[in-house]
């Protein structure tokens, strides 16, 4: 049977509303697992000692939305063994997007269907769909613009709306569907002049009292500062509208927390915290603001519909991520943040400094709360390349190897705490235009997909 769409009435939406109302290169997807997950030093370590993060108790954090109060009686579909795979922005451009505007419908329909029938045939029970990499939207949205991997450029608008049909086509072939939030990260700097002023995120670029505060540039990109109540509810609200329109199973968050150490990000909002009295450092009014984001993203997931679930993924370097301003230690050790942490172990057996096995129990040993569960995220992007830079004496070991991932799965049997594993991401396992095997990754996948079809955590 097919799910259908929760209808929304078009006044609801229009109430919704906070404001009144390019395919990847041979070059950026070899970056693509750098996007995802920030590489480490080789005089970094690991370290499994929590550190103290807070000074002071958390606030609650409050949001104003005129559907705050509602709900979506859809029974979600998740599973006791999670068998994930990422769909990622960069794995569905080109199946969204042909030659600068979107894709026919029908297109899209047959492309997806072949990606839909890998994923399954291949032991997966989950798809994890990227909604909002840029502070913009894979579909039609009140609080965020279309993105430019789905319209080919912003200040464009959809043809149809490519996730519902995701969903659609996912709930048939009984996948569970997360939608995957970036958070943070906004468009480009030159981008950002494109979006359409009826949204908020343009609005505060446009204005000069909150151009630099609500919206910060670093880099090439805007970023929106969680620092401010308006940004967290932005972020929240916006998350809210997808749980509300679509029969999603859970939300899930990804790995781009601040984008710098640098104080002069979050300066001016510092300031007023140090004025109003405020105690803490700036790493821990970081890591505060972050917590009541997260918090307020768990608390109106669960508004929406208890059994939907929320999990954050954070990159496998856990001194990479407490440094973003991630309080992973507080969110896996006290209930009401998350319901599941899934690191980004994208290491070998034999990295020098971070290898599979440690770095699976330093996010296990953080885990304080049976609330909180654990997902392991690998990748195929090392068995594409044949190399690890990063790893030191362990550099060759997935040329040398290739039952590398088939070991790791194998070793996550033993983690008391996983419930299953993330896969990131479809591109390297098949082409998401034609459905063609990756070649270079063929013997890996051989060898641990007969293993994914078999495996349970419970």
């Amino acid at each position: 049977m097919k799910y259908k769409l929760i209808k929304i009435i078009s006044a609801a939406l229009a109430i919704l509303a906070l404001s009144g109302c390019t395919p990847a290169t041979d070059s950026e997807t070899s970056a693509i697992e750098a996007d995802v997950t920030p590489e480490p030093t080789e005089a970094e370590t690991v370290e499994t000692t929590a550190e103290a993060t807070t000074e002071e108790e958390t606030t609650e954090e409050v949001t104003t939305d005129p559907m705050a109060g509602m709900t979506n009686p859809y029974t979600p579909l998740n599973y006791e063994d999670m068998k994930a795979m990422w769909l990622s922005q960069f794995d569905l451009n080109s199946v969204y997007c042909s030659g600068g505007a979107q894709t026919s419908e029908a297109n899209y329909r047959k492309m997806l269907d072949k990606i839909l029938d890998n994923v399954a045939a291949s032991g997966f029970n989950t798809v994890i769909v990227q909604v909002r990499p840029n502070a913009d939207s894979m579909y039609p949205s009140e609080y965020y613009p279309m993105s430019k991997y789905v319209v080919g450029s912003y200040g464009k608008t959809a043809k149809y709306d490519p996730f519902a049909i995701m969903i659609e086509e996912a709930h048939e072939r009984k996948l569970s569907v997360q939608a995957w939030i970036n958070p943070m990260r906004a468009m480009t700097t030159s981008e950002i002049a494109s979006v359409s002023n009826d949204y908020l995120i343009k609005q505060w670029y446009k204005d000069k009292e909150t151009k630099g505060k609500y919206v910060v540039a670093n880099g090439s990109n805007y970023y929106l500062n969680p620092a401010y109540e308006e940004v967290r509810a932005l972020i929240i609200n916006g998350a809210r509208e997808i749980l509300l329109k679509y029969e999603v199973d859970g939300l899930h968050m990804d790995d781009y927390f601040y984008p710098t150490t640098e104080t002069a990000f979050d300066a001016a909002a510092y300031k007023e915290y140090k004025e109003n009295g405020g105690k803490k450092s700036v790493e821990n009014f970081r890591k505060e603001n972050l917590n009541l984001l997260v918090s307020g993203l768990w608390q109106m997931t669960k508004s929406v519909n208890p059994d939907m679930i929320f999990g954050i993924s954070p990159a496998g370097n856990i001194n990479n991520v407490r440094r973003d301003g991630a309080d992973v230690d507080t969110w896996c050790a006290t209930e009401g943040y998350i319901d599941y942490i899934c690191p980004q172990v994208y290491f070998g057996l034999e990295h020098q400094n971070y290898d599979f096995v440690k770095v699976c129990k330093t996010f296990s040993d953080i885990i304080k709360t049976d609330k909180v569960k654990m997902v392991i995220g690998m990748t195929l992007g090392k068995a594409k390349s044949g190399v690890d830079n990063y790893a030191g004496s362990g550099k060759n070991e997935w040329a040398e190897h290739k039952d590398i991932l088939k070991r790791c799965l194998e070793h996550t049997e033993s983690l008391d705490k996983c419930i299953g594993v993330a896969y990131f991401c479809y591109q390297y396992f098949y082409s998401p235009t034609s459905g063609a095997e990756v070649k270079e990754t063929k013997t890996e996948r051989d060898n641990f997909i007969p293993v994914l079809k078999e495996i349970s955590w419970k």
